[in-house]
């Protein structure tokens, strides 16, 4: 297992139910993936300096998982099909 930080940008305008909602998923994802969620850490909505979906504003999380290599296109695959989840990155942690 390698451990990684992984970092999401949700749609702001998204309800406090569907981005909730979105967390439960992506939580499942990770699960179902058998990659483990060391930490967690909502920054919430934030002003950013350039755009994307015209919008300044967007929502980060910041998890720290533990996860094999092979399990992150998985992951990756079903990211891109959540509507909310504006972007995603998966950073390895060296030890």
């Amino acid at each position: 297992m390698n451990n990684y930080e992984f970092m999401l940008i949700l749609d702001p305008s998204a309800s406090e139910d569907e981005r909730n909602g979105t967390i439960e998923t992506i939580a499942k994802m990770l699960k179902t993936a058998k990659a483990k969620i060391t930490k967690e850490d909502i920054w919430g909505d934030k002003k950013m300096a350039y755009k994307i979906h015209k919008s300044d504003r967007w929502f980060y999380i910041l998890y720290h998982i533990e996860a094999q290599p092979e399990s992150l296109k998985e992951i990756t695959t079903q990211l891109n099909l959540e509507k909310n989840v504006w972007r995603h990155m998966f950073v390895k942690i060296e030890d």
